[in-house]
């Protein structure tokens, strides 16, 4: 078996690790919610399995069977129809509003959220222009490639900040500049993009209240245990509670309505508290072995194309999970972003799925 094929074997294995690991957090995770809500403790479950889990593994079959040099043609239109879809967010028809963002598109009895799909429409685009492109020109500030990358980005960016999804932002520039890097980012581009970034993030917290209220929840959430500070003292104490090896499966308390968002953007917490420090250990294990795991194919990909690719989508899927564990550990504020194959969220699964398929065919590549 070649390497690329030792690579593939262990992302689908690793894959459907996280897969079981993430059905059996949600059974525990969810259960209170859908007996409260629906009467029924298995609610969350089911459509999670139906709606998240079975069509994003037929996306794998479908996708890691289609040619992924034919997503460089279709980039730039898939990444134009992905925009009209996060601009239709805005309009009332279309219209889904929860908590006051406008995050979600319903079309009959659809619901779903388009921004999560530019991880993957923004990343192939990316991924054709750096492609096309000369690596000595690459490097230049001034040069085509850089002011596309720059001028996109701040752009999806400013869309992005009006929903707001702050978060799926920070992971699409994340995973962006990775591929830049990969490409050969120089310093001066390097200080530019900093700069630039630092300077919009800024914006974005002085800009609205929420954002500053997040930022003071992190720093001096304790000074407010009950209002600001709420979820992420939550989230520690769940942490706290599980000690060496957890409360046991099922026995989480924090799911009994302490801990906010259990199901969805808080599942780390409630994984640590029944499975102790050596279960969210091994989490964590898992999670680098499938970075990892990706940035091998990404090394071995064929050409220059599924390299970028690959980088990219391998990158998006690591830093979702990096920042909602570091926000669940108190070591950043809290995004709202969803634990890649374990938080409840059919949007957020079939995309990561979706980036699987296309991975899985790279690494199938031999030309």
């Amino acid at each position: 078996m070649t390497s690329r094929g030792k690579y593939r074997k262990s992302l689908i294995i690793l894959t459907f690790i996280l897969l079981i690991v993430g059905i059996m957090a949600l059974i525990s995770a969810s259960s209170v919610l859908g007996a409260e809500d629906f009467n029924d403790v298995f609610y969350y479950v089911k459509r999670q399995l139906l709606r998240g889990v079975l069509i994003g593994l037929i996306l794998i079959f479908l996708v890691s069977r289609f040619n992924y040099h034919h997503w460089a043609k279709l980039s730039l239109i898939l990444l134009v129809l992905n925009l009209l879809l996060v601009g239709l967010c805005f309009l009332g028809p279309f219209k889904y509003v929860v908590n006051g963002a406008h995050r979600w598109l319903k079309v009959g009895p659809l619901v779903f959220q388009p921004s999560e799909f530019l991880k993957i429409s923004y990343i192939l685009f990316l991924a054709t222009i750096l492609a096309k492109t000369n690596a000595t020109k690459v490097k230049k500030v001034l040069a085509a490639p850089f002011i596309i990358f720059i001028l996109s980005l701040g752009a999806i960016g400013l869309l992005l900040s009006r929903q707001p999804s702050t978060g799926t932002f920070l992971i699409l520039a994340g995973s962006s500049v990775a591929m830049y890097l990969t490409a050969g980012l120089s310093w001066k581009q390097f200080f530019i993009l900093l700069l630039g970034g630092g300077l919009f993030l800024a914006l974005l917290i002085t800009s609205t209240g929420y954002r500053s209220e997040r930022i003071q929840a992190f720093l001096n959430g304790e000074s407010d245990p009950l209002g600001k500070g709420y979820q992420t003292q939550q989230s520690l104490i769940g942490i706290g509670s599980g000690g060496i090896f957890g409360v046991g499966f099922g026995n989480s308390v924090q799911k009994f309505n302490y801990l906010p968002a259990s199901h969805t953007d808080a599942i780390f917490s409630i994984v640590a508290e029944e499975f102790g420090f050596l279960g969210s250990l091994c989490l964590l294990i898992i999670y680098l072995l499938f970075i990892s795991t990706g940035l091998g194919i990404a090394q071995h990909s064929p050409d220059s194309y599924g390299k970028f690719l690959t980088t990219g989508l391998i990158s998006s899927i690591g830093i979702q999970a990096f920042i909602n564990i570091a926000a669940m550990c108190k070591l950043i504020p809290i995004t709202g972003i969803p634990l890649p194959f374990i938080s409840y969220g059919s949007s957020a699964l079939i995309t990561n799925l979706f980036m699987v398929g296309v991975i899985i065919n790279i690494s199938k590549s031999s030309s």
